[in-house]
């Protein structure tokens, strides 16, 4: 028996996990009979609601060759799939399988639930098992709102606050961010954004960075607020952004176990991160427990 750490009141409110693929024929486009069965098979896995939906996808990926963040950005019509209650949904492209949820409660629940779609689609989709695997990734948006008199410097490590500038007298936060992009392996980049932003009339205004936002109202995903979001105690509050990809080698012929064996050490690396930057008085405030788990 293993033990491990959980917060009864975490600060996250986002987790997604985004597979990227070689093109798939038989999702671009998708036709009505291939839908019907798809639809069908994701009722089964727990996503009942279909969605069609076009929307302006943007992308951010580490150039192994020039090593640097590079971003692109596309029109692409989407098949999304949502649960009972709009907090868990699935999004299929031709070249890519994204799970959003807000209804997070430990990595082998959430990763269970993107495993049994991702075979959903491939018994459903033709040729989808001889695609080839270009990278799995894996990000924690967690948003840090100081409560019962704390301030932000309090629960978050200085490692990622940005600078207060506090030799300029009187002078007024608007907003402020961070970005820290490393190699934890070869293949493996890990980007940490926060962002601090200012409280108005001590509530929190913004929940998700601007690239997670939903431009289609019909996509969206319910998140519940905490009591805490509507009294912060701190002129600022933060948004902290994991992001960890995994980058596959040589483009492997698609296998479930490699996409799992990835994942499962994103995160790993992810927690340990997380872990490591909240401080021991927002592990009190957020109620950390230790708790068994099986092997």
């Amino acid at each position: 028996m293993q033990t491990k750490k959980r917060l009864t009141k975490a600060p996250l409110v986002m987790s997604v996990l985004h597979l990227r693929f070689s093109e798939t024929p038989s999702l671009n486009p998708i036709n009505e009979e291939t839908l019907k069965h798809l639809h069908e098979r994701m009722i089964k896995e727990g996503f009942q609601e279909k969605i069609e939906s076009e929307a302006n996808i943007i992308d951010v990926v580490f150039d192994p060759q020039k090593k640097q963040m590079k971003h692109s950005q596309l029109n692409k019509k989407r098949i999304l799939f949502r649960s009972a209650g709009e907090k868990n949904i699935i999004e299929i492209l031709d070249t890519s399988i994204i799970l959003k949820t807000t209804d997070y409660s430990s990595f082998e629940d959430f990763y269970g639930m993107f495993n049994r779609a991702l075979k959903g689609c491939l018994d459903v989709l033709d040729g989808f098992d001889s695609s080839l695997l270009k990278s799995v990734g894996l990000r924690y948006i967690d948003l840090i709102a100081p409560a019962n008199g704390a301030s932000l410097n309090e629960l978050i490590s200085n490692d990622v606050l940005p600078p207060t500038l506090n030799m300029i007298d009187g002078n007024k936060h608007i907003q402020g961010a961070t970005l820290k992009v490393i190699e934890t392996k070869l293949g493996q980049v890990l980007s940490v954004n926060f962002e601090e932003l200012r409280a108005i009339e001590n509530k929190i205004h913004k929940v998700l960075p601007d690239n997670l936002m939903e431009q289609d109202p019909k996509c969206g995903l319910v998140i519940a607020g905490q009591q805490e979001w509507l009294n912060v105690t701190s002129g600022t509050y933060g948004l902290l952004d994991v992001d960890h990809t995994h980058y596959f080698d040589s483009s492997p012929l698609f296998d479930v176990n490699l996409v799992k064996n990835a994942a499962l050490e994103l995160y790993q690396h992810s927690n340990d991160v997380f872990w490591n930057l909240i401080t021991e008085k927002a592990k009190n405030n957020w109620g950390m427990e230790i708790i068994n788990v099986e092997q």
